[in-house]
């Protein structure tokens, strides 16, 4: 595929290599359900039942995004080079928090379909994804950047290498 196609270490342009799409994925979902968690809040809090009508939208497209982007997360989990023992095992705990936040924001999403007006316990949930997401999202960082995963040793400061 000329997607994942990519020149092995050496190669210094073409597309992607196949663990570089999820983080070209990654803050798409992140934005549509932060944003998505806050705008239901203060909708709650203003009585406004069209931004919570938008809320809802933004919480859906951050819903299937997360999907795509949990699927690039897994080929990124395959294909990425070499990197630290404990950023492997970062991996993991990325892995499961956001799975769970998906997993809720995923619920909170069906929720909010019923005719019922949603009420705290849904917005609770909502907040509970959101700390999951942004947990999941530091050790993402922390798997990049202090532990190398997915990065090139060719673009580091020679006393960083």
């Amino acid at each position: 595929m000329l997607l994942f196609a990519h020149g092995g270490p050496e190669s210094s342009g073409g597309a992607f290599p196949p663990w570089e799409w999820h983080p070209a994925t990654v803050h798409f979902p992140i934005a549509f359900l932060l944003g998505g968690a806050a705008l239901d809040l203060y909708a709650w809090w203003r009585g406004r039942a069209d931004l919570a009508r938008a809320a809802t939208g933004l919480l859906a497209a951050g819903t299937l995004l997360g999907l795509v982007t949990a699927a690039t997360g897994v080929v990124a989990f395959f294909t990425a080079p070499a990197h630290t023992e404990e950023a492997h095992r970062l991996m993991y705990w990325h892995l499961g928090l956001n799975a769970a936040a998906l997993g809720v924001f995923a619920t909170v999403c069906l929720l909010r379909q019923r005719p019922v007006e949603s009420g705290a316990g849904v917005r609770v949930a909502g907040l509970l994804a959101a700390a999951l997401l942004a947990g999941g999202g530091f050790l993402g960082g922390r798997i990049v950047y202090r532990g190398g995963a997915g990065v090139d040793p060719r673009i580091l400061a020679p006393e960083v290498r």
